[in-house]
């Protein structure tokens, strides 16, 4: 679930604009309303004081506000404002509807506009009850109390309406009763839904969401997470290079996800820890090991354990000598295996130029694992280069496993064969001063070029959520082109620091959905050329363990969307059954 999907349902209420605004806004909506009462209506003409009650809204709104919401960070007087704007615009669609039948089949204006309104009554106050029961961090009861007060002055202009032009509050109450009848009946089902995932009450998750989205702050969410998290070992790797000239380069292979999003739990891992690490003079390269979203971890709490045994493992690596390495790279049927020996260490670069896929799935680590280890090498990484997918469609392929075997049995039958040379080594890390910061992240563009004898091998690692599909390839056939490489893989981090994006239609934008292929090849071939200025001849550590006990968040994230979207269609079935009943039960009095 991304930042995206979980908003989409208070969207409105997120975005709209400033008090400068909602205020003539709501006071031309106001307007409105009481035109077409008063045409509708002629009756009122007579009493001008009437007229009155249909601005009493916004006051009512301000007094509900200042009494009982002031300084609340969530349900700020501008969107309860905004949520004022949301039951006016209903009247207004509802009294238009009202004003056509009567038109249409020769009714009383009056009669009929006021039929409409009795179930805009209901309609806009078991509205405005789930906004006040999502937003309000407070006790149930006492936010039922505060919603049903503002409905009911909300509602008051109708009610005294009512009394003057028919002479009864009965259709102004019972629509009021539905409406909140009906939100007792969500609350009951949606508690009775959720306790088959957790005792936590669903709407205080919604609460921690929304002080995350709108106040920057995910302690709540990270902390509700983390109590809904399960524990796993994760598999962590080191290559510790240490050139003749220059500063040491640490690569990481590490079985985690880079999610959810935001800021929230490993999203930020990759750049963050880059920042860390390099200002205590540490140059690391994080690879993802195959990973998909259920090893997203809850909070920085967690990455802080990674954090730790990172820094245990730069200290007990184990020291390999002058580092030899042969690389080859296979490609067939859209897909392409990168495998990198370097001594007795093998990292695996796993990549699907050809077609749209999403996260490779973990489940495939140990083959591939068995594969390297009946080559006589031990598996250092495995990583989803993560760099194809189809942002027009969005439509998703299933990676073939039995192709990247094959190529993996060729890859490494040949890679047994070719003589292991000297290796030098070169590194640079172009950070994202000119490049999209909606695209890329922090983390920028890495480059590690491998360099054994007259053969230059290129890894580029670029900090962003998957590529559009075709510009791994491009990337690839010119800096080949250009600067004579031997080999060269593009991979993403799938960082989802970006990921939340609400003005992209998934929440994030692939590399090279906005960015130009040019810009995007010159900031790669200017990075390259950066990192094979410094190649340098250099000896090896290495280092492979697991991180214990470290939560990640599982199935929770499914779970969270299958009970929104459970959530959406109980309250679209409410809002019918509100509406058919006051229809019937109003068409009796």
């Amino acid at each position: 679930m991304s930042s995206r999907d979980a908003s989409r349902y208070a969207k409105f209420l997120l975005s709209f604009p400033s008090l400068h605004v909602l205020a003539p806004v709501n006071l031309l909506l106001e307007v409105t309303i009481s035109i077409f009462i008063l045409v509708s209506c002629p009756i009122l003409r007579g009493i001008p004081q009437t007229l009155i009650l249909f601005f009493s809204p916004t006051l009512y709104s301000v007094f509900i506000y200042e009494v009982f919401l002031r300084g609340d960070k969530i349900l700020t007087l501008r969107r309860l404002l905004a949520l004022q704007s949301i039951q006016e615009v209903l009247y207004i669609l509802l009294v238009s509807i009202g004003f056509l039948l009567a038109l249409v089949f020769g009714q009383s204006s009056c009669s009929t506009i006021f039929f409409m309104v009795s179930i805009g009554v209901s309609l806009s106050s078991f509205t405005s009850t789930l906004v006040m029961l999502g937003f309000l961090r407070r006790k149930t009861p006492i936010v039922l109390a505060i919603s049903l007060l503002y409905a009911f002055l909300q509602s008051s202009r109708w009610l005294i309406l009512s009394l003057i032009l028919v002479g009864s509050w009965v259709k102004t109450i019972l629509p009021l009763s539905i409406s909140f009848s009906a939100c007792l009946l969500f609350l009951f089902t949606i508690r009775l839904k959720w306790e088959k995932y957790s005792s936590k009450n669903p709407l205080e998750i919604f609460k921690a969401y929304l002080e995350y989205y709108l106040n920057k702050n995910p302690e709540p969410f990270e902390t509700i997470l983390e109590e809904m998290s399960r524990k796993e070992d994760l598999a962590l790797s080191l290559l510790f290079l240490t050139p003749r000239a220059g500063e040491s380069l640490s690569i990481f292979g590490l079985s985690a996800h880079f999610g959810p999003f935001g800021t929230v739990g490993s999203s930020s891992l990759p750049s963050r820890l880059i920042e860390e690490f390099e200002n205590n003079g540490f140059r690391i390269v994080l690879l993802r090991n195959l990973s998909d979203h259920r090893f997203n971890l809850p909070s920085w709490r967690q990455v802080e354990k990674i954090r730790e045994k990172m820094l245990e493992a730069l200290s007990s690596a184990e020291p390999l000598g002058e580092c030899r390495a042969s690389i080859i790279q296979k490609e067939a049927e859209g897909y392409c295996i990168t495998a990198i020996r370097i001594c007795s260490y093998c990292i695996v670069l796993l990549s699907c130029p050809g077609h749209s896929v999403e996260d490779l799935p973990p489940e495939w680590l140990p083959v591939f694992s068995d594969i390297v280890s009946n080559h006589g090498l031990t598996t250092l990484i495995v990583t989803d280069a993560h760099n194809s997918i189809d942002s027009s469609n969005w439509k998703m392929s299933e990676p073939n496993r039995e192709t990247f075997s094959r190529l993996l049995h060729s890859a490494l039958g040949n890679l047994k064969e070719m003589p292991q040379k000297d290796l030098k080594i070169g590194f640079n890390r172009l950070l994202p001063t000119i490049l999209p910061r909606d695209e890329i992240g922090p983390g920028g563009i890495s480059t590690v070029v491998f360099n054994t004898g007259d053969e230059n091998h290129v890894l580029v690692l670029i900090d962003g959520n998957n590529m559009v599909s075709g510009l791994r390839n491009y990337l690839v056939n010119n800096l080949k082109s250009i600067l004579g490489l031997s080999t060269l893989e593009v991979v993403t981090t799938d960082t989802h620091l970006l990921t939340g994006v609400r003005k992209s239609r998934k929440g994030y934008f692939p590399i090279g959905s906005k960015t130009g292929r040019e810009l995007i090849l010159q900031s790669c071939m200017e990075s390259i050329n950066s990192a094979m200025k410094s190649l340098s001849p250099c000896s090896v550590n290495a280092w492979t363990g697991r991180v214990d006990g470290v939560k990640v968040t599982g199935e929770v994230f499914d779970r969270f969307m299958n009970f929104v979207e459970y959530c959406d269609r109980v309250i679209r079935v409410l809002f019918l059954a509100i509406t058919l009943l006051n229809t019937l039960l109003l068409g009796f009095l």
